[in-house]
């Protein structure tokens, strides 16, 4: 069995600029805060970790942190169900088709953003049915735990044994979904649909590497 945990932005999606948006007016609208997350490097980061420094920089309180999350999510669902920028990446639909037909993959999630947050940006491009679980950006944890916890869940869920380390990828297009794998010793899959160029995400020594899901990926998983 190949367990395959995949990033959401910019791996399975890439909607440019709206993410950072919709934080963006969530604070605007909740605390009459323009631009709250000027020089925040979102990029592979936890949500509840954008937003803390956020909320560190502009005296707001963490206790809050709760609804402005719960307010988020609305403002998300908004933009995304009117006409924005982007879609499923390149190929992502057909891959995705491809090894959800198979017995022996499993697929979750292993994301940065919030689980309301990663639900209503699955559904709003078509791509939910292919998920049941994973691991999510809902707590401030270093993001290798965030995938140690959709492996968990993934067991859990699907009612998997022991997985091999190689057996097991984390498939992402930043450096930090690289470092979380190889904390964890399974393979890492870096796709350069998302900010980086293939050749700055070849810098970080993935185990695989493509240039979308548009190109030969089969090989990666099953060689």
């Amino acid at each position: 069995m190949k367990l395959l945990i995949w990033d959401i932005d910019g791996t399975l999606t890439y909607t440019p600029g709206v993410g950072r948006r919709a934080m963006e007016v969530a604070f605007e609208e909740k605390f009459g805060i323009q631009n709250a997350l000027e020089g925040i490097d979102m990029a592979g980061g936890l949500d509840v970790e954008i937003v803390r420094q956020a909320f560190d920089r502009h005296g707001i309180p963490q206790k809050q942190r709760g609804e402005y999350f719960a307010h988020y999510v609305q403002v998300l669902d908004r933009m995304l169900a009117a006409p924005h920028p982007g879609g499923p990446t390149p190929g992502i639909v057909e891959a995705l088709d491809s090894l959800s037909g198979r017995q022996d993959v499993v697929q979750v999630l292993g994301t940065g953003n919030i689980e309301a947050g990663a639900w209503i940006k699955l559904r709003r491009h078509g791509l939910d049915g292919y998920f049941r679980t994973g691991g999510f950006g809902d707590e401030p944890v270093p993001r290798w735990k965030v995938i140690r916890a959709a492996i968990d869940r993934a067991r859990d869920h699907h009612r998997l044994g022991s997985l091999r380390a190689d057996n097991i990828y984390v498939i992402g297009d930043t450096p930090r979904d690289i470092e979380a794998g190889r904390r964890l010793g399974v393979q890492t899959v870096s796709v350069a649909t998302g900010p980086f160029t293939a050749e700055q995400l070849a810098a970080h020594r993935p185990d695989h590497l493509l240039p979308s899901f548009e190109t030969p990926w089969q090989q990666v998983f099953f060689g």
